[in-house]
């Protein structure tokens, strides 16, 4: 048993070394354009004509496995994430991608991948191996007060690297001018780190962050959002939304009969680029609710922001039994012995009750027809 706030503090950290390799990958045009690899068939999420995987999200996602599993050696194991840490160059050439013990080392492998690019690789690596202080997370870091007592035993970890590859790729931001809501761009990625009980499935801590928040005018300014909810205690970094403004977002592939039913059910719907982003977006109040029908989303996708929601006193559910009002339990958890990590039932994610009730009503009665 250690207190929960040590391995919060690890999470904002990583968090926030895994954005600043973002936004070095993202900002150097030659490194972006050389870095950029086409998923193979098998890894293609079925909603995107075209997928794509980075060295960032594979470099990413080693980094933060890595700096967890130096202040809590018995979670690094447990630590999990949407890619695998195989890279191929332009070359040809094969390299598994890992983070050494020492900047040289590192600085040698990326080398490799990077087809015998030493100077990017040397800036790579020194991001890499950076020690990143709490002052420097773009959050309210004021933890002093916090007391969560956590079983790091009994956890478990997902984390997405870059959420929204594509947004992260293409950058082509579009804003909705009523809600402010990006619907697609670099605000819409995510790097995303839940940690979850394995006992119970439920996710206790989360930390979202956004690396490209807003542009000063010379250079991208990060956010990051975290919470964290166990045995009765919560704690989340900015302040709760008080107002509803009945807005729901959906993705672009959503059911035809769905957005009709929730539209004659008074929301206004919103589609936006972005699993984790939607889901934060009911967080800090742009929408009230997020609905997806369809198993397009998995746990390294939903994990993170959805602890975030549980520490205000929102969820997320499972939209298949919840539509169908099959039970009260339908809440989404995340179990170590399944082999497939989807969400299959889709997503309903609220902050709030009222809106769930609203919700609710309309899609059992969408289900009934």
């Amino acid at each position: 048993m250690r207190n929960g706030v040590e391995l919060l503090e690890v999470l904002l950290k990583t968090s926030e070394k895994a954005a600043n390799i973002a936004r070095a990958c993202r900002q150097n045009e030659s490194l972006f354009k050389l870095l950029i690899q086409e998923k193979s068939d098998d890894e293609k999420n079925p909603r995107f004509f075209r997928d794509f995987k980075t060295l960032a999200d594979v470099l990413i996602q080693e980094t933060i496995r890595h700096d967890i599993g130096l202040e809590f050696p018995e979670l690094a194991k447990m630590v999990k994430g949407e890619e695998n840490n195989v890279f191929s160059n332009t070359l040809g050439k094969t390299v598994i991608v890992e983070v050494c013990p020492t900047i040289e080392e590192t600085t040698k492998l990326l080398t490799e991948v990077l087809d015998n690019n030493e100077t990017t690789a040397k800036i790579l690596a020194d991001e890499v191996h950076r020690n990143i202080a709490l002052s420097e997370v773009p959050t309210k870091t004021e933890l002093d007060g916090c007391d969560v007592n956590i079983n790091i035993d009994d956890l478990g970890i997902w984390i997405d690297p870059i959420d929204s590859t594509a947004d992260y790729i293409s950058a082509n931001t579009l804003i909705d001018e009523a809600t402010g809501l990006h619907l697609s761009g670099l605000r819409c990625v995510s790097v995303l780190i839940g940690a979850y009980v394995r006992s119970t499935g439920l996710p206790v801590i989360g930390v979202t962050n956004q690396p490209f928040h807003n542009h000063d005018g010379t250079q991208w300014k990060g956010h990051c959002y975290w919470g964290f909810v166990n045995e009765g205690n919560s704690q989340y970094s900015f302040s709760k939304p008080d107002l509803l403004n009945k807005v729901i977002v959906l993705s672009r592939c959503e059911n035809s009969e769905i957005k009709v039913k929730l539209s004659n059910s008074g929301f206004n719907l919103i589609e936006v680029a972005g699993a984790g982003y939607k889901i934060l977006s009911v967080a800090i109040g742009q929408a009230d609710a997020y609905i997806l029908s369809k198993g397009s989303t998995y746990k390294w996708d939903t994990c993170s922001p959805h602890a975030i929601l549980r520490s205000l006193g929102g969820g997320i559910l499972d939209f298949v039994t919840f539509s169908r009002n099959e039970g009260t339990d339908c809440e989404v958890k995340y179990c170590d012995n399944e082999d497939d990590h989807s969400n299959k039932g889709g997503l309903v994610a609220y902050r709030d009750t009222e809106t769930l009730e609203a919700l609710r009503k309309s899609l059992v009665l969408l289900t009934k027809l």
